[in-house]
């Protein structure tokens, strides 16, 4: 193919995607959307199991698999915490950062992509040369981000910033430091660039923002999430998850935002989201109750002290999905 015939196909794709993302943000206007959590600013460095660390406080969660070849890295926190988390990961391994890996197009979590993915050689400290890291995330976060631009026409993400990989297959598989790692497109959940990864050796799975255990389910519906397909998402990490003895440890799941979590506390997050989805069900399309009748009705009531968020309050959220329902 032709330099500029690729060229075109590409610009001819970025200005639909343009188009297609102010019709539905347009579409989506009056629909809230979940705020990033309040952010703590202190760090906390834990071991999880197998090669796989988990850096907490910075924002979103962030996941280090480290090893002989390097270290991969699982989103990169909040913006203006690069420092604090460059210093982190060399608590961890002096070896070179390899592959950063974008779960959603999140602040929370794409925030530190310049500081980190353009470090000399990957070297968390010291001096080096290399070509830059290699970041990957499923293609819409990759696209979203080099069209996205701000009232005044400035992109919203310098380029520095965008990931170096946008994958396009349901599932991408590589294997780095002997451990074989899954990269799983989740479509529609959080949004519609959602990536689980999941380190096999290590038995450790990474939802980014497809799973929260501090929150009512995180849905972006200007970036094409639903609460259907957080649903499908949550059962197919439960088909990825194996418990150990009565039904606690085994695979253990690093949420986007809150605690190490193992199936037991997915499989109650799941079943949450299905009975909050059929009450919904039964009083917007079978009772036909309005928006303000449904949040008389509270449909999250069991669960409203442990999951309602000022930042995600259960209002918010009834407010977002209805509409999913008409």
């Amino acid at each position: 193919m032709k330099l500029y015939t690729f060229l075109n196909l590409y610009r001819s794709k970025a200005i639909f995607l343009t188009l297609l993302t102010l019709i539905f943000s347009v579409k989506t206007l009056a629909q809230p959307f979940p705020a990033e959590p309040p952010i703590s600013g202190e760090l906390e460095v834990l071991h999880v199991q197998g090669n796989v660390w988990l850096i907490a406080g910075g924002g979103g969660n962030i996941a280090v698999q480290a090893g002989e070849q390097g270290v991969m890295v699982v989103d990169t926190g909040a913006n203006g915490f690069g420092e604090e988390v460059i210093n982190a990961i060399a608590s961890i391994s002096d070896r070179p950062i390899r592959y950063i890996v974008n779960t959603a197009l999140a602040t929370q979590h794409i925030g530190g992509n310049t500081e980190l993915a353009n470090l000399p050689g990957g070297l968390t400290s010291g001096a080096g040369l290399g070509a830059r890291i290699n970041v990957v995330s499923q293609e819409n976060v990759l696209f979203r981000m080099s069209v996205a631009r701000d009232t005044e026409g400035e992109r919203i993400y310098p380029q520095l910033s965008w990931p170096t990989d946008g994958y396009f297959e349901p599932q991408r598989g590589q294997i780095f430091n002997g451990e074989a790692i899954d990269i799983i497109h989740v479509p529609n959940a959080y949004s519609d660039g959602d990536s689980l990864v999941y380190f096999r050796g290590s038995n450790v799975l990474v939802s980014g923002d497809v799973f929260t255990n501090t929150s009512l389910p995180l849905i972006n519906y200007s970036l094409g999430g639903s609460l259907q397909g957080s649903i499908n998402a949550l059962d197919q990490m439960l088909d990825i998850t194996i418990s150990d003895n009565l039904a606690e440890g085994g695979t253990y799941v690093i949420p986007g935002h809150g605690y190490i979590s193992d199936e037991a506390d997915l499989v109650e997050y799941r079943d949450m989201a299905y009975i909050v989805r059929d009450r919904l069900q039964r009083l917007i399309v079978e009772e036909g109750l309005s928006l303000d009748q449904v949040k008389q009705a509270r449909p999250i009531l069991g669960w409203e002290a442990r999951y309602s968020r000022p930042e995600w309050t259960a209002d918010m959220f009834i407010e977002a999905v209805y509409d999913e329902f008409q």
